[in-house]
Protein backbone atom coordinates (compact mmCIF):
# COMPACT_ATOMS: atom_id res chain seq x y z
CA UNK A 1 0.00 0.00 0.00
CA UNK A 2 3.09 2.24 0.88
CA UNK A 3 4.52 1.38 -2.63
CA UNK A 4 0.71 2.31 -4.51
CA UNK A 5 0.54 5.54 -2.39
CA UNK A 6 3.85 7.03 -3.28
CA UNK A 7 3.35 6.04 -6.84
CA UNK A 8 0.05 8.21 -6.30
CA UNK A 9 1.53 11.10 -5.35
CA UNK A 10 4.46 11.04 -7.42
CA UNK A 11 1.79 10.69 -10.87
CA UNK A 12 -0.18 13.61 -8.49
CA UNK A 13 2.71 15.75 -8.30
CA UNK A 14 3.64 14.95 -12.18
CA UNK A 15 0.27 16.05 -13.28
CA UNK A 16 0.28 19.04 -11.42
CA UNK A 17 3.10 20.29 -12.28
CA UNK A 18 2.55 19.46 -16.18
CA UNK A 19 -0.26 21.04 -15.33
CA UNK A 20 1.20 24.10 -14.11
CA UNK A 21 2.58 27.14 -16.31
CA UNK A 22 6.10 26.39 -15.79
CA UNK A 23 5.45 22.60 -17.03
CA UNK A 24 3.75 24.20 -19.79
CA UNK A 25 7.14 26.31 -20.99
CA UNK A 26 9.16 23.17 -19.97
CA UNK A 27 7.16 21.07 -22.41
CA UNK A 28 7.48 23.40 -25.13
CA UNK A 29 10.60 22.34 -27.29
CA UNK A 30 11.09 25.48 -28.68
CA UNK A 31 11.57 27.64 -25.23
CA UNK A 32 13.14 24.73 -23.86
CA UNK A 33 15.90 24.76 -26.07
CA UNK A 34 16.30 28.45 -25.97
CA UNK A 35 16.48 28.67 -22.33
CA UNK A 36 19.04 25.42 -22.11
CA UNK A 37 21.33 27.44 -24.28
CA UNK A 38 20.61 30.80 -22.61
CA UNK A 39 21.92 28.69 -18.80
CA UNK A 40 24.84 28.09 -20.58
CA UNK A 41 26.06 30.72 -22.15
CA UNK A 42 25.27 32.87 -18.80
CA UNK A 43 27.56 30.20 -17.06
CA UNK A 44 30.38 31.86 -18.62
CA UNK A 45 29.23 35.16 -18.94
CA UNK A 46 29.13 35.50 -15.15
CA UNK A 47 32.62 33.99 -14.83
CA UNK A 48 33.83 36.08 -17.58
CA UNK A 49 32.45 39.24 -15.90
CA UNK A 50 33.74 39.31 -12.75
CA UNK A 51 37.27 37.93 -14.72
CA UNK A 52 37.81 40.76 -16.94
CA UNK A 53 37.23 43.37 -14.39
CA UNK A 54 39.74 41.69 -12.05
CA UNK A 55 42.42 40.99 -14.67
CA UNK A 56 42.15 44.67 -15.68
CA UNK A 57 42.45 45.44 -11.97
CA UNK A 58 45.33 43.63 -11.47
CA UNK A 59 47.01 44.83 -14.52
CA UNK A 60 46.83 48.54 -13.94
CA UNK A 61 45.90 48.78 -10.15
CA UNK A 62 44.01 51.91 -11.31
CA UNK A 63 39.73 52.10 -10.79
CA UNK A 64 40.08 54.67 -13.86
CA UNK A 65 40.69 51.73 -15.83
CA UNK A 66 38.16 49.09 -14.52
CA UNK A 67 35.74 52.62 -15.28
CA UNK A 68 37.23 52.08 -18.92
CA UNK A 69 36.54 48.82 -18.87
CA UNK A 70 32.91 48.64 -17.79
CA UNK A 71 32.41 52.08 -20.24
CA UNK A 72 33.80 49.86 -23.32
CA UNK A 73 31.54 47.33 -22.08
CA UNK A 74 28.53 49.60 -22.79
CA UNK A 75 29.14 51.98 -25.39
CA UNK A 76 28.16 49.44 -28.06
CA UNK A 77 24.56 49.22 -26.97
CA UNK A 78 24.64 53.36 -27.69
CA UNK A 79 24.92 51.58 -31.60
CA UNK A 80 22.43 48.59 -30.61
CA UNK A 81 19.78 50.29 -32.88
CA UNK A 82 21.54 49.70 -35.69
CA UNK A 83 21.21 45.78 -35.80
CA UNK A 84 17.36 45.47 -34.70
CA UNK A 85 16.49 46.12 -38.19
CA UNK A 86 18.43 42.85 -39.26
CA UNK A 87 17.75 41.18 -36.43
CA UNK A 88 14.18 41.55 -37.21
CA UNK A 89 14.71 40.63 -40.95
CA UNK A 90 16.72 37.75 -40.06
CA UNK A 91 16.34 33.90 -39.84
CA UNK A 92 16.72 34.19 -35.75
CA UNK A 93 18.14 30.40 -35.03
CA UNK A 94 20.99 30.44 -37.45
CA UNK A 95 22.20 34.37 -36.39
CA UNK A 96 22.12 33.08 -32.72
CA UNK A 97 24.54 30.24 -33.86
CA UNK A 98 26.88 32.24 -35.37
CA UNK A 99 27.15 34.80 -33.18
CA UNK A 100 27.54 33.05 -30.55
CA UNK A 101 30.61 31.53 -32.81
CA UNK A 102 31.78 34.21 -32.87
CA UNK A 103 31.91 35.59 -29.44
CA UNK A 104 33.73 31.94 -28.63
CA UNK A 105 36.65 32.70 -31.07
CA UNK A 106 37.19 36.49 -29.44
CA UNK A 107 37.36 35.51 -25.69
CA UNK A 108 39.52 32.61 -26.64
CA UNK A 109 41.86 34.80 -27.41
CA UNK A 110 42.96 35.80 -24.09
CA UNK A 111 44.23 32.93 -23.20
CA UNK A 112 46.01 32.06 -26.26
CA UNK A 113 48.28 35.02 -25.70
CA UNK A 114 48.22 34.57 -22.12
CA UNK A 115 49.94 31.26 -23.40
CA UNK A 116 52.74 33.01 -24.66
CA UNK A 117 53.11 36.28 -22.34
CA UNK A 118 51.30 38.25 -19.89
CA UNK A 119 48.43 39.86 -22.02
CA UNK A 120 48.10 43.41 -22.49
CA UNK A 121 45.47 45.56 -21.06
CA UNK A 122 45.24 47.26 -24.30
CA UNK A 123 43.39 42.96 -25.42
CA UNK A 124 41.26 43.02 -22.63
CA UNK A 125 39.96 45.75 -23.13
CA UNK A 126 39.32 44.93 -26.90
CA UNK A 127 38.06 41.78 -26.20
CA UNK A 128 35.43 43.58 -23.22
CA UNK A 129 34.51 45.63 -26.38
CA UNK A 130 33.91 43.25 -29.01
CA UNK A 131 32.01 40.88 -27.35
CA UNK A 132 29.77 43.59 -26.03
CA UNK A 133 29.28 44.67 -29.87
CA UNK A 134 28.12 40.72 -30.65
CA UNK A 135 26.12 41.03 -27.75
CA UNK A 136 24.16 44.18 -29.28
CA UNK A 137 23.12 41.12 -31.77
CA UNK A 138 22.50 38.38 -29.41
CA UNK A 139 20.57 40.34 -27.02
CA UNK A 140 17.69 41.82 -29.24
CA UNK A 141 17.64 38.13 -31.13
CA UNK A 142 16.84 36.32 -27.81
CA UNK A 143 14.15 39.11 -27.46
CA UNK A 144 12.33 38.47 -30.06
CA UNK A 145 12.83 34.66 -30.27
CA UNK A 146 10.91 34.55 -27.13
CA UNK A 147 7.43 35.88 -27.61
CA UNK A 148 7.25 33.63 -31.08
CA UNK A 149 7.84 30.89 -28.88
CA UNK A 150 5.33 30.80 -26.08
CA UNK A 151 2.27 32.46 -25.84
CA UNK A 152 1.38 35.77 -24.53
CA UNK A 153 -0.21 34.74 -21.58
CA UNK A 154 3.05 32.65 -20.63
CA UNK A 155 5.64 35.27 -21.01
CA UNK A 156 6.00 36.82 -17.34
CA UNK A 157 6.12 33.14 -16.21
CA UNK A 158 8.81 32.57 -19.05
CA UNK A 159 10.82 35.78 -18.11
CA UNK A 160 10.36 35.04 -14.05
CA UNK A 161 11.73 31.32 -14.90
CA UNK A 162 14.43 32.45 -17.13
CA UNK A 163 15.73 35.10 -15.00
CA UNK A 164 15.52 33.67 -12.16
CA UNK A 165 18.01 30.58 -13.46
CA UNK A 166 20.13 32.95 -14.58
CA UNK A 167 20.52 34.87 -10.93
CA UNK A 168 20.48 30.89 -9.48
CA UNK A 169 23.32 30.12 -11.85
CA UNK A 170 25.13 33.34 -11.61
CA UNK A 171 24.96 32.89 -8.01
CA UNK A 172 26.85 29.45 -7.98
CA UNK A 173 28.80 30.87 -10.45
CA UNK A 174 29.87 34.41 -8.69
CA UNK A 175 30.01 33.09 -4.99
CA UNK A 176 33.16 30.59 -6.67
CA UNK A 177 34.31 33.32 -8.92
CA UNK A 178 36.93 34.80 -6.27
CA UNK A 179 38.23 31.18 -5.49
CA UNK A 180 38.30 30.09 -8.99
CA UNK A 181 40.18 33.58 -9.52
CA UNK A 182 42.87 32.83 -6.69
CA UNK A 183 42.97 29.15 -7.36
CA UNK A 184 43.18 29.03 -11.31
CA UNK A 185 43.96 33.08 -12.51
CA UNK A 186 41.12 35.36 -14.23
CA UNK A 187 42.66 33.84 -17.41
CA UNK A 188 41.02 30.53 -16.69
CA UNK A 189 38.07 31.84 -16.94
CA UNK A 190 38.44 33.28 -20.01
CA UNK A 191 38.91 29.82 -21.50
CA UNK A 192 35.94 28.59 -19.75
CA UNK A 193 33.54 31.01 -21.32
CA UNK A 194 34.66 30.68 -24.53
CA UNK A 195 33.64 26.31 -24.06
CA UNK A 196 30.38 28.02 -22.66
CA UNK A 197 29.48 29.52 -26.10
CA UNK A 198 30.68 27.25 -28.00
CA UNK A 199 28.09 24.51 -26.22
CA UNK A 200 25.45 27.70 -26.54
CA UNK A 201 25.91 27.21 -29.96
CA UNK A 202 25.16 23.90 -30.56
CA UNK A 203 21.96 24.23 -28.53
CA UNK A 204 20.62 27.08 -30.57
CA UNK A 205 21.43 25.27 -33.56
CA UNK A 206 18.80 22.59 -32.79
CA UNK A 207 16.57 25.56 -32.12
CA UNK A 208 13.57 26.55 -34.89
CA UNK A 209 11.88 30.14 -33.92
CA UNK A 210 8.88 30.83 -36.39
CA UNK A 211 9.50 33.55 -38.90
CA UNK A 212 7.41 36.90 -39.34
CA UNK A 213 6.54 38.13 -43.31
CA UNK A 214 9.81 40.36 -43.72
CA UNK A 215 12.00 37.53 -42.41
CA UNK A 216 14.71 36.87 -44.80
CA UNK A 217 14.39 39.91 -46.95
CA UNK A 218 16.48 42.56 -47.64
CA UNK A 219 15.30 45.68 -46.87
CA UNK A 220 16.53 48.38 -49.34
CA UNK A 221 18.45 51.48 -47.98
CA UNK A 222 14.89 53.44 -47.62
CA UNK A 223 13.43 50.39 -46.21
CA UNK A 224 16.49 50.16 -43.14
CA UNK A 225 16.11 53.79 -42.83
CA UNK A 226 11.92 53.40 -41.89
CA UNK A 227 12.57 50.48 -40.09
CA UNK A 228 14.79 51.91 -37.64
CA UNK A 229 12.82 55.20 -37.28
CA UNK A 230 9.88 53.00 -36.39
CA UNK A 231 11.45 51.86 -34.07
CA UNK A 232 12.16 55.13 -32.81
CA UNK A 233 8.38 56.36 -33.16
CA UNK A 234 6.97 53.55 -31.63
CA UNK A 235 9.23 54.70 -28.45
CA UNK A 236 8.89 58.32 -28.59
CA UNK A 237 5.28 57.74 -29.20
CA UNK A 238 3.62 55.85 -26.21
CA UNK A 239 5.06 55.16 -22.64
CA UNK A 240 7.70 53.52 -23.46
CA UNK A 241 9.91 56.65 -23.99
CA UNK A 242 9.31 57.51 -20.08
CA UNK A 243 10.73 54.01 -19.15
CA UNK A 244 13.32 54.49 -21.03
CA UNK A 245 14.51 58.29 -19.44
CA UNK A 246 13.80 56.68 -16.16
CA UNK A 247 16.16 53.41 -16.74
CA UNK A 248 18.84 55.68 -18.23
CA UNK A 249 19.24 57.23 -14.83
CA UNK A 250 19.39 54.05 -12.60
CA UNK A 251 21.98 52.91 -15.55
CA UNK A 252 24.23 55.67 -14.81
CA UNK A 253 25.00 55.47 -11.34
CA UNK A 254 24.90 51.63 -11.27
CA UNK A 255 27.51 51.96 -13.64
CA UNK A 256 29.55 54.25 -11.29
CA UNK A 257 29.25 52.04 -8.59
CA UNK A 258 29.49 48.63 -10.77
CA UNK A 259 33.32 50.45 -11.67
CA UNK A 260 34.52 51.31 -8.49
CA UNK A 261 33.20 47.58 -6.89
CA UNK A 262 36.81 46.01 -7.61
CA UNK A 263 38.48 48.63 -6.12
CA UNK A 264 35.82 48.44 -2.55
CA UNK A 265 36.28 44.79 -2.38
CA UNK A 266 40.25 45.46 -2.59
CA UNK A 267 39.70 47.56 0.68
CA UNK A 268 37.90 44.68 2.18
CA UNK A 269 39.89 41.77 1.88
CA UNK A 270 40.53 41.31 -2.32
CA UNK A 271 39.50 38.90 -5.10
CA UNK A 272 37.21 36.37 -2.87
CA UNK A 273 35.65 39.77 -1.31
CA UNK A 274 34.92 40.53 -4.75
CA UNK A 275 32.74 37.40 -5.94
CA UNK A 276 31.41 37.46 -2.38
CA UNK A 277 29.64 40.98 -3.27
CA UNK A 278 28.85 39.77 -6.75
CA UNK A 279 27.58 36.96 -5.41
CA UNK A 280 25.08 38.79 -2.93
CA UNK A 281 24.04 41.14 -6.06
CA UNK A 282 23.38 37.60 -7.75
CA UNK A 283 21.00 36.31 -4.95
CA UNK A 284 19.01 39.65 -4.66
CA UNK A 285 18.00 39.72 -8.16
CA UNK A 286 16.85 35.50 -8.01
CA UNK A 287 15.14 36.61 -4.72
CA UNK A 288 13.68 39.18 -7.01
CA UNK A 289 12.67 37.17 -10.04
CA UNK A 290 11.76 34.20 -8.19
CA UNK A 291 9.03 36.25 -6.44
CA UNK A 292 8.06 38.48 -9.67
CA UNK A 293 5.21 36.52 -10.55
CA UNK A 294 3.74 37.62 -7.36
CA UNK A 295 3.94 41.10 -8.73
CA UNK A 296 2.02 40.45 -11.83
CA UNK A 297 -1.29 42.20 -10.45
CA UNK A 298 0.09 44.98 -8.82
CA UNK A 299 0.25 48.48 -9.73
CA UNK A 300 3.33 48.75 -11.57
CA UNK A 301 3.85 52.55 -10.90
CA UNK A 302 3.54 51.63 -7.27
CA UNK A 303 5.77 48.94 -6.94
CA UNK A 304 8.57 51.57 -8.72
CA UNK A 305 7.78 53.96 -6.29
CA UNK A 306 8.30 51.33 -3.17
CA UNK A 307 10.87 49.06 -4.67
CA UNK A 308 12.95 51.45 -5.78
CA UNK A 309 13.26 53.30 -2.40
CA UNK A 310 14.06 49.74 -0.59
CA UNK A 311 16.76 49.43 -3.34
CA UNK A 312 18.35 53.26 -2.43
CA UNK A 313 18.31 52.55 1.76
CA UNK A 314 20.29 49.33 0.89
CA UNK A 315 23.15 50.77 -1.34
CA UNK A 316 23.27 53.10 1.43
CA UNK A 317 23.79 50.63 3.81
CA UNK A 318 26.33 48.80 1.95
CA UNK A 319 28.86 51.37 2.59
CA UNK A 320 27.82 52.21 5.81
CA UNK A 321 28.60 49.29 8.26
CA UNK A 322 31.88 48.24 8.95
CA UNK A 323 30.65 44.32 9.03
CA UNK A 324 31.64 42.54 5.93
CA UNK A 325 28.31 40.00 6.49
CA UNK A 326 25.70 43.24 6.97
CA UNK A 327 27.36 44.46 3.64
CA UNK A 328 26.27 41.57 1.77
CA UNK A 329 22.93 41.57 2.84
CA UNK A 330 22.81 45.30 1.96
CA UNK A 331 23.55 44.80 -1.50
CA UNK A 332 21.79 41.85 -1.87
CA UNK A 333 18.82 43.75 -0.37
CA UNK A 334 19.33 46.43 -2.57
CA UNK A 335 19.22 44.30 -5.92
CA UNK A 336 15.55 42.57 -4.83
CA UNK A 337 13.46 45.15 -6.60
CA UNK A 338 15.79 45.75 -9.57
CA UNK A 339 15.35 41.66 -10.29
CA UNK A 340 11.31 42.05 -10.07
CA UNK A 341 11.73 45.22 -12.15
CA UNK A 342 13.56 43.33 -15.04
CA UNK A 343 11.11 40.68 -15.36
CA UNK A 344 7.60 42.45 -15.10
CA UNK A 345 9.30 45.33 -17.77
CA UNK A 346 10.53 42.54 -20.49
CA UNK A 347 7.12 40.89 -20.23
CA UNK A 348 5.70 44.46 -20.38
CA UNK A 349 7.82 45.14 -23.89
CA UNK A 350 7.03 41.46 -25.42
CA UNK A 351 3.25 41.91 -24.94
CA UNK A 352 2.97 45.42 -25.47
CA UNK A 353 5.09 45.55 -29.02
CA UNK A 354 4.30 43.54 -31.74
CA UNK A 355 6.22 40.72 -33.21
CA UNK A 356 7.36 42.89 -36.39
CA UNK A 357 8.91 45.63 -33.92
CA UNK A 358 10.23 44.06 -30.98
CA UNK A 359 13.89 43.36 -32.10
CA UNK A 360 13.86 46.97 -33.15
CA UNK A 361 12.37 48.15 -30.45
CA UNK A 362 14.84 46.33 -27.65
CA UNK A 363 17.74 47.09 -29.27
CA UNK A 364 16.89 51.23 -29.56
CA UNK A 365 15.55 51.05 -26.03
CA UNK A 366 19.15 49.29 -25.20
CA UNK A 367 20.82 52.21 -27.67
CA UNK A 368 18.75 55.11 -25.52
CA UNK A 369 20.11 53.78 -22.21
CA UNK A 370 23.30 52.97 -22.77
CA UNK A 371 23.40 56.86 -24.40
CA UNK A 372 24.15 57.69 -20.77
CA UNK A 373 24.75 54.29 -18.68
CA UNK A 374 28.27 54.33 -20.18
CA UNK A 375 29.13 57.58 -18.99
CA UNK A 376 28.51 56.08 -15.25
CA UNK A 377 31.26 54.07 -15.65
CA UNK A 378 33.62 56.64 -16.87
CA UNK A 379 32.67 59.06 -14.27
CA UNK A 380 32.50 56.31 -11.10
CA UNK A 381 36.03 55.05 -12.25
CA UNK A 382 37.63 58.80 -11.97
CA UNK A 383 35.63 59.93 -8.43
CA UNK A 384 37.18 56.52 -7.65
CA UNK A 385 40.10 57.54 -7.86
CA UNK A 386 39.66 60.79 -6.48
CA UNK A 387 37.38 60.31 -3.37
CA UNK A 388 37.22 56.55 -2.92
CA UNK A 389 34.80 54.03 -4.14
CA UNK A 390 32.81 54.00 -0.81
CA UNK A 391 31.82 57.58 -1.65
CA UNK A 392 30.80 56.43 -5.20
CA UNK A 393 28.92 53.29 -4.15
CA UNK A 394 26.78 55.82 -1.88
CA UNK A 395 26.12 58.08 -4.30
CA UNK A 396 24.58 55.36 -6.35
CA UNK A 397 21.70 54.76 -3.78
CA UNK A 398 20.86 58.50 -5.88
CA UNK A 399 20.31 57.34 -8.85
CA UNK A 400 17.47 54.98 -7.51
CA UNK A 401 15.94 58.13 -6.07
CA UNK A 402 15.86 60.13 -9.06
CA UNK A 403 14.13 56.60 -10.88
CA UNK A 404 11.57 57.40 -8.34
CA UNK A 405 11.33 60.96 -8.40
CA UNK A 406 10.70 60.35 -12.25
CA UNK A 407 7.84 57.55 -12.21
CA UNK A 408 5.79 60.28 -9.43
CA UNK A 409 5.81 62.75 -11.42
CA UNK A 410 4.96 61.41 -15.03
CA UNK A 411 1.11 60.75 -14.90
CA UNK A 412 1.46 57.82 -17.42
CA UNK A 413 4.57 55.99 -15.29
CA UNK A 414 2.62 56.77 -11.62
CA UNK A 415 -0.56 55.36 -13.22
CA UNK A 416 1.24 52.39 -15.04
CA UNK A 417 -1.03 49.62 -14.83
CA UNK A 418 -0.60 46.10 -13.50
CA UNK A 419 1.48 43.66 -16.01
CA UNK A 420 -1.62 41.71 -16.40
CA UNK A 421 -3.41 44.24 -17.86
CA UNK A 422 -1.39 45.31 -20.58
CA UNK A 423 -2.70 44.34 -24.21
CA UNK A 424 -1.23 42.48 -26.90
CA UNK A 425 0.32 45.23 -29.35
CA UNK A 426 -1.13 47.85 -27.25
CA UNK A 427 2.28 50.04 -27.81
CA UNK A 428 1.96 49.76 -31.67
CA UNK A 429 1.92 52.96 -33.07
Amino acid sequence: MGDVNSSSESAGWRGRFGASKTGTLLANTGFRRLYFARIVNRVGDKLYSIASMWLVYQLTGSTFYTGLAGFLSRLPVVFGFLFGPIVDRSRISRLLVLVAAAQAVVVLSVPLVASVHTPSVTLVLAVVGVLALLERINAPAEKAALPRLVDDELLPRANSLDSATHQTIGAVAQALSGALIALLGAVALFALDAATFAVGAFFFALLSVPTTEKTGTSPSAAEYVADIREGFDLIRNSVVGHMVIAASLVSAFTGASTAVLPAFADSLGGAETYGLLIAAMTVGLLVGSLVASRFETVPFGRFVVVGFLVAAVGKLGVVSVDWLPAALLCYGIATVPIGIYNVLVSATIQTGVPNDLLARVSSTIGSLVAAIGPLGYLVGGFLGDAYGSATVIGLSAVGYCLLVGYWLVVPSLRAFPPVTDIESDSFGV
